[in-house]
């Protein structure tokens, strides 16, 4: 009988041991779990953060390139006429100026 007792326990033993290995694995994939789960929103962020990110840049590069054809166009004599005549009202000479009486 003696022997017995000695099995039980260590029959008993095994089984709080694998139960204890049985929690510890639950565990860790519980956590293995929920660090993949936190790791994908935030990729998820960060590539919205790049979606966003790039289309800046492409408003950017459209805007330096409207700026750069304007500085192109300020230099040539027809934009320089052209700003003379609408915003200053500058004419040439011997020109002669009709005036809608409509407006």
């Amino acid at each position: 009988m003696g022997q017995k007792k000695s099995k039980n326990k260590v029959v008993k033993r095994k089984k709080r041991n694998i139960n204890i290995i049985h929690i510890i694995s639950f565990a860790f994939c519980i956590y293995f779990i929920y660090t993949m789960i936190d790791q994908q929103t935030k990729i998820n962020n960060y590539d919205s953060q790049i979606e966003m990110y790039e289309a800046d840049i492409e408003v950017k590069n459209g805007l330096l390139d409207y700026y750069s054809q304007q500085s192109e166009n300020i230099q040539t004599d027809e934009y320089i006429e052209s700003v003379a005549r609408d915003k200053l009202g500058y004419v040439k000479p011997y020109e002669k100026i009709f005036v809608d009486a409509n407006r």
